[in-house]
């Protein structure tokens, strides 16, 4: 019996980490909104070009068995080939899809023609029949998220003219001057609500040696 060596790039295809079995087709869309208004010649076009978001969807293949290069001596009885249940491998794949989608976070995809990193899970599909239903096939749309960094700067602003912005002291006249205040302030109280007379005020402010 002979040996039948099959020779293939071994490049890992992955969804945030997620290795998957066989991507069956890789679509890619770039593009850019070019603005309406006519452009005046000598201006810079590329001001009124804004790139779109990029976009990636994927239709791949999950099986019911792990495909992996055999290393070393090959089983000499089928016996000898480790196996695992099919179901609970199809069930745990999904799981980790879904949970990769309703995570919402960017994640870094792997596909055949390089790495695509803070890509965003938009769709995920999948479609079973009688035919496909043991293993997992699927659906997958990406959209690239820009994340920008925020800084922060510190401004010391010294003022024009530093007198201006000097506070008088303030003066603690004790009990005996909070008290003359609070009886300045009943006096002009009266006088607003007409109990008294501005002559009189006045005359008080004499006698006790207030300011009008």
């Amino acid at each position: 019996m002979g040996v039948v060596s099959f020779t293939y790039p071994k490049t890992t295809k992955s969804i945030g980490g997620f290795e998957i079995d066989v991507m069956l087709d890789e679509h890619y869309s770039y593009g850019n909104k070019i603005t309406e208004l006519p452009l005046e010649d000598g201006c810079v076009v590329s001001d009124h070009v804004v790139e779109e978001v990029d976009e990636i969807s994927i239709r791949a293949f999950i099986g019911m068995a792990k495909m992996a290069a055999w290393e070393g001596p090959l089983p000499e009885t089928e016996a000898d080939i480790p196996r695992e249940d099919p179901k609970a491998r199809i069930l745990q794949k999904y799981n980790e899809l879904l949970r990769l989608k309703r995570g919402r976070q960017p994640v870094t995809v792997v596909t055949g023609l390089g790495t695509f990193p803070s890509m965003v899970i938009s769709k995920f599909e999948i479609d079973r029949d009688v035919e496909t239903g043991a293993d997992l096939s699927f659906d997958m749309s990406f959209k690239r998220v820009k994340i920008v960094k925020s800084e922060t700067t510190t401004i010391t602003a010294a003022p024009n003219t530093p007198e201006a912005y000097q506070v008088a002291p303030v003066k603690n006249k004790g009990i005996l001057g909070q008290i003359c205040d609070f009886m300045q302030e009943q006096w002009k109280m009266a006088t607003g609500a007409g109990r008294c007379t501005e002559d009189e005020y006045k005359e008080a402010c004499k006698k006790k040696g207030w300011q009008p």
